[in-house]
């Protein structure tokens, strides 16, 4: 009986080392070992960049990187290693390759320069074909990096770099953005190919030329684009602004106000009207909060598709208002809860409404 309980157990940890030996093989090495270990072997090095909290990230630990078909590829050629870019030698490492968002994988030379790096979970074979990528000089991220910093500023080559920054979060992005831009021509610009340069804010924030050559040319975009969606990204930087200015994030005179309703005005987009309601929300929170209380009890009820900013400006009313001020504004909440479709920002007014009434009894 003990000689078949011996056997059993025997063949059950063969079967265990046999599962394990199938994935890939990472080894537990520093950093600097894993480079000296590549070196004496003469392959390259493999960095699983991960956190204890990341999703894709356990994924790609407990059923990508087991399978056979993964094990067979990467260990033929890799040094294997993982670090926890939060613990140990981690966040050295992940502000040394840049590593700002996870899993990210690293392929590495003997001699720790970085030749290619992936971002983002993915399948047994999407992470082999990403991989492979190394291996091509017109893909390997390390290759368009060193191109780059050579001097390389060919229109193709900055479409092509700047897309793999964008993957990376690699704030470089904004500066090849511009790059970009300045050898593109007018007909360019307004080309399909680089409408991403216009809906990606990281590329083109507030104020900045690319955003500036958006709004002075929104009629060619939407020639070339389609006005529907071209409409939908310029309302879209308008709020954010006039959001701003809500929050007192940005500072505008009374007269810039004006000059910016005019300017959204000749525009003649399809919220047109919400926008300028917008506008003179924001004039009014220049002034004193009876005159904001005063134009949001006039202007809220105009807005018709945009989201109404009841919610913005109900804890400044509610701790520097008068008592009058006050009642005002949840007079305003409780008429726009009673016409306001089901949504996130009904059930927050109904939160303010319900917080403010709990209030008002205890005192």
């Amino acid at each position: 009986m003990m000689r078949k309980i011996f056997l059993l157990v025997i063949l059950l940890c063969w079967g265990i080392v046999g599962f394990t030996q199938d994935g890939v093989n990472f080894e537990h090495l520093s950093f600097k070992e894993a480079l000296d270990k590549a070196r004496t072997e003469n392959k390259l090095v493999f960095v699983d960049c991960y956190t204890s909290w990341c999703g894709p990230c356990r994924n790609m630990t407990e059923h990508i990187f087991p399978q056979k078909k993964v094990g067979d590829y990467f260990n033929s050629k890799f040094i294997c290693v993982k670090y926890d870019m939060e613990k140990g030698e981690g966040p050295e490492l992940g502000k040394r390759f840049g590593v700002r968002a996870y899993p990210t994988f690293l392929v590495l030379r003997a001699d720790g320069t970085l030749i290619h790096k992936l971002v983002g979970g993915r399948d047994a074979d999407g992470i082999i074909r990403g991989v492979e990528e190394a291996f091509d000089a017109s893909k390997a991220s390390g290759a368009m990096e060193a191109s780059y910093q050579a001097g390389e500023r060919s229109k193709e080559f900055l479409l092509k770099y700047l897309k793999t920054l964008i993957r990376f979060y690699d704030p470089l992005e904004t500066v090849v953005a511009r790059e970009l831009m300045e050898q593109l021509s007018d007909e360019e610009k307004v080309n399909e190919d680089y409408w991403f340069l216009f809906t990606n804010h990281k590329l083109s924030p507030a104020g900045s030329d690319i955003e500036k050559y958006l709004l002075k040319n929104y009629k060619y975009f939407c020639k070339s684009i389609g006005k529907e969606e071209v409409a939908k990204e310029v309302e879209k930087r308008y709020i954010e602004r006039l959001m701003r200015v809500f929050k007192k994030e940005e500072t505008m005179t009374e007269r810039q106000l004006k000059a910016l309703g005019r300017e959204i005005g000749t525009l003649r987009l399809p919220n047109n009207g919400d926008l300028q309601s917008y506008v003179k929300i924001a004039r009014s929170v220049t002034k004193d909060l009876t005159s904001l209380v005063s134009v949001c009890e006039n202007e809220f009820f105009k807005i018709k598709v945009l989201e109404v900013p009841y919610i913005h400006f109900y804890d400044c009313v509610m701790k520097e208002g008068t008592p009058m001020d006050k009642e005002r504004w949840i007079d305003v909440g409780e008429k726009l809860y009673m016409q306001m479709n089901d949504g996130e920002t009904k059930k927050i007014i109904k939160l303010c409404l319900d917080f403010y009434k709990k209030n008002n009894k205890q005192n």
